[in-house]
């Protein structure tokens, strides 16, 4: 990491939280709906889960929406179940290194995500062992929020201004190619996370 580094931006699914995305399809195939990976993505999803990761639908509609695709034979109850196993772990050390680095780095993350994953996960991860989400992060940037997802430019652009950062002072990493690239042409210093892939050697001092 370059010695100018005042800002680090983490990418949430597939660089902090590992994914499950076969999981999920077999969760879904025991409840009777065996095409759910035809919407689902590791990095930009599509139809009603991108309006849902775009705020567009409430967790309700979402819902709802999801189980007149999959069938009345499975409850909202049996579709919540299955949908959270796509959600992995959080490794213990990517956690510590969070609050390490949040000594002397401004923290961010910046991530396409849901209403019900990410209360899921900040409950399940950020608030365990008495910390908080803003115990690791000075702030979240999320889809839903924000109305966008990456890898539009839009969202990049919002966390620029709304966090006063200078790109070139920031570290970002990714899992999603087309996201880097994006963060590159704005002049984002920048790490392509591979699956499961541990780090922490990027932060050696």
């Amino acid at each position: 990491m370059k010695n100018n580094i005042d800002t680090i931006i983490f990418d949430f699914g597939g660089v902090l939280l590992n994914l499950n995305m076969q999981a999920c399809v077999d969760a879904f195939a025991r409840i009777g709906y065996d095409k759910i990976g035809d919407l689902l993505d590791h990095y930009k999803q599509k139809g009603i889960f991108l309006q849902y990761e775009e705020g567009k639908i409430t967790t309700e509609d979402f819902f709802c929406g999801l189980q007149s695709i999959v069938g009345k034979q499975a409850s909202i109850e049996d579709i919540k179940k299955a949908y959270l196993a796509f959600i992995g772990d959080i490794p213990a050390y990517k956690l510590e290194l969070i609050l390490r680095l949040k000594e002397q780095y401004k923290i961010l993350m910046l991530s396409n995500i849901n209403p019900f994953i990410f209360d899921y996960c900040k409950k399940t991860y950020f608030e365990a062992n008495n910390h908080s989400f803003e115990d690791y992060f000075d702030k979240g940037y999320l889809s839903f929020e924000a109305g966008i997802c990456k890898p539009d430019k839009a969202i990049f652009d919002y966390m620029v201004k709304n966090a006063k950062l200078n790109p070139q002072h920031c570290f970002f990493l990714d899992d999603g190619p087309a996201n880097i690239e994006v963060a590159n042409s704005m002049g984002f210093n920048t790490y392509l996370v591979k699956p499961n892939e541990n780090f922490l050697h990027l932060f050696d001092d």
